[in-house]
């Protein structure tokens, strides 16, 4: 079981480039990937992108590549030989119709626009998809493993919620059967209160029962049971389990619900509430899931 919160980081190095690929991840109820890279990397776009969606499933991911040029860059300086003899050619006639000195130095060329500029040398497209391709999944690597033990940081935590739910449930369970029994109690001492006399027992019972039957929560007890039992299970499966565990929860807020409803019990009215506030925090914590 992985969380969805994350971060990943990996830094490489390229002929003369440094790259730095950080990789942030969070909650989200899709596979959601956002990419920010140098525009000179843009055609790589799609291949980085199709690397992140193969290794996650579910969360939302930036992703950023920044690049630095390293002190010892392989620059060179470039001369436009052709523009240069124009420029040569160019004074050399302006001196000979104006009778002046031609007086042209190679500091005074070297000035002049666009004679003399400083390129950088480009790495090839193939080296670079390939050394960026691992950087990435490096950085997913370390990504995953974050998620992981986050992952196992909340399987423990919802383990020790979900087993303090099934603390509760069981004494919603005990006190069940007191219901009924301080019903026809209460029934009995009413009806003797209005009518100053005993009530036939037979009627008395049939009310009773057609009460029991309205207000039993036994099969919601049964299914919350076995909700929780599901819910415990899904846990170690080896895959994503975030939408089935919402799920989860979901049925238990509906059967927690019922039981509030039909019971009608101020002890298990209580313990309800307790319930439905546990299960809230479990949602939460659900929702980090991957």
């Amino acid at each position: 079981m992985n969380s969805m919160t994350g971060f990943g980081r990996s830094e490489i190095l390229i002929e003369q480039f440094s790259f730095t690929i950080e990789i942030k991840s969070v909650n989200h109820r899709y596979l959601d990937v956002g990419m920010k890279l140098p525009r000179k990397l843009s055609f790589l776009e799609d291949a980085l992108r199709n690397i992140v969606k193969s290794e996650m499933r579910r969360g939302r991911l930036d992703v950023y590549i920044n690049q630095q040029t390293s002190e010892t860059s392989n620059k060179q300086v470039v001369i436009d030989r052709s523009l240069c003899e124009s420029y040569v050619e160019a004074f050399k006639n302006i001196s000979e119709k104006l009778d002046i000195e031609n007086d042209v130095t190679v500091s005074l060329l070297a000035r002049l626009p666009e004679v003399v500029s400083v390129e950088q040398q480009d790495i090839e497209e193939s080296i670079l998809q390939k050394e960026l391709e691992e950087g990435l999944k490096s950085a997913l690597s370390q990504l995953s493993q974050m998620r992981m033990i986050e992952g196992e940081s909340l399987r423990k935590d919802l383990k020790v919620r979900i087993e303090a739910l099934g603390s509760q449930i069981k004494k919603i369970e005990e006190i069940s059967p007191e219901v009924s029994k301080a019903y026809r109690e209460r029934l009995i001492k009413r009806i003797n209160e209005l009518t100053e006399h005993d009530v036939d027992d037979n009627r008395l019972l049939t009310e009773v029962a057609i009460f029991a039957e309205k207000s039993s929560i036994d099969e919601e007890i049964v299914r919350f049971n076995s909700h929780l039992d599901q819910f415990i299970s899904t846990m170690y499966e080896h895959e994503p389990v975030g939408r089935k565990l919402d799920f989860l929860v979901q049925e238990l807020n509906r059967e927690i619900n019922t039981i509030g409803s039909k019971a009608g019990d101020i002890k298990i009215g209580s313990y309800v509430v307790d319930v439905k506030s546990e299960l809230e925090k479990i949602r939460e914590q659900v929702q980090n899931i991957e």
